[in-house]
């Protein structure tokens, strides 16, 4: 592959990155996704999660799809798979105690 896919790959990580910690250290949303999210810290698990398969496929769009390529883009798909459990979880309410 060449570079047009790897640099956006790398800023989307980059961005998931930095929405993932701060969703973990201050519980803070975006605010379109305030409305769905109710379980803040679980969510930034799941933004890490989104950001790691977004690192991975950007470092795959640099490496040959055969061999060692092919394992970094299963754990992309898996790291993937996931971050889209965490994210649906982290929309339905907790339990009550």
């Amino acid at each position: 592959m060449s570079w047009y896919l790897a640099i956006p790959s790398a800023v989307l990580a980059a961005l998931l990155l930095a929405g993932g910690v701060a969703a973990l250290r201050t519980g803070w949303v975006t605010p379109w996704q305030r409305r769905w999210v109710h379980r803040p810290r679980l969510f930034g698990w799941a933004m890490l999660a989104v950001a790691g398969s977004a690192a991975f496929q950007a470092s795959t769009a640099l490496i040959d799809p055969r061999g060692v390529g092919a394992v970094v883009q299963g754990t992309a798909l898996g790291l993937l798979l996931a971050g889209m459990i965490l994210l649906t979880l982290s929309q339905r309410p907790a339990r009550a105690a």
